[in-house]
């Protein structure tokens, strides 16, 4: 059997790193050796580890991912990069300074190691969705392979909400979201010691970024992320609910969310600024 594929995390988010060894974990080619949420340390890391492939986020505070991988291009190390991130628009920035790949974090796992494959075999790959991003030609030029990476388009949404949560505050978010997507839950299920998950059915398929970014107009929503691996209550939520086959197969993504607490009825100044974003959306 041929070496398996060593693969480095490099993001500020533990739970990118926890979700990526389970999901790469039961793979026979795939060996996730390490991870590192600072910067500053990857250089260090990828010289100790030696790693074939380095999955890196674009966004980190202090040194940034387009940066780091320019200082791992210009040291002539051995490994490949692969940008995992939820923003599309450092696609040419990432290839130019020397990442293999463009990927997006609501990647499923077959589609995410066939990349890895594709960029360890020799060959640079993004999302075909983000080929426009690029200079004309310059897809032709670099070799990458855009086709048939992995769906981005939706056709319903989970999201987490983790406890405690506020139910009248669930309730209005739910009623939020449903305007805003032109979207129709079709289940909610959970607690305020448990958390909720809620499900909405989509009226047409929707790229996740822009599910993202009309959610966060929502006055109340501190944060959303989308997660590689729903948490283990994410689980527990599911075991409590008889859920019923689909006549055919519905292409989904989970995105964790985070409701501000407040604990009087006057908005700050950031909620001001959505409610009026929000009013001129609707």
């Amino acid at each position: 059997m041929e070496k398996a594929i060593r693969v480095l995390v490099v993001d500020d988010h533990q739970v990118i790193y926890d979700g990526l060894k389970r999901l790469l974990g039961t793979l026979e080619d795939i060996e996730t050796i390490g991870h590192t949420i600072n910067p500053e340390e990857a250089l260090s890391q990828v010289e100790t580890l030696s790693p074939d492939i380095v999955l890196m986020d674009v966004k980190m505070p202090g040194l940034d991912g387009i940066e780091l991988t320019r200082q791992i291009t210009q040291k002539s190390l051995s490994c490949k990069v692969i940008m995992l991130t939820m923003y599309e628009q450092y696609v040419q920035k990432a290839m130019e300074v020397g990442a293999k790949g463009y990927l997006l974090k609501d990647i499923k796992r077959e589609q995410l190691a066939q990349a890895i494959r594709t960029v360890h075999g020799g060959k640079a790959v993004i999302h075909e969705s983000m080929a426009s991003r690029l200079e004309p030609d310059y897809e032709e030029r670099a070799g990458i392979e855009s086709k048939n990476v992995y769906c981005r388009m939706v056709e319903e949404i989970q999201l987490v909400i983790p406890p405690p949560v506020d139910m009248r505050q669930v309730t209005r978010f739910a009623g939020r979201t449903e305007q805003l997507l032109r979207a129709s839950m079709s289940q909610l299920v959970g607690s305020r010691q448990e958390g909720t998950r809620l499900t909405f059915k989509l009226n047409k398929p929707v790229e996740p970024v822009d599910i993202i970014s009309k959610i966060e107009l929502i006055p109340e929503v501190e944060s959303i992320t989308e997660e590689l691996v729903a948490e283990e209550f994410v689980r527990f939520l599911s075991k409590k609910v008889t859920t019923v086959p689909n006549t055919r197969d519905t292409i989904s993504t989970t995105l964790r969310v985070r409701l501000e607490k407040h604990n009087t009825g006057i908005l700050n100044n950031k909620n001001v600024k959505r409610e009026q974003a929000l009013s001129l959306r609707c």
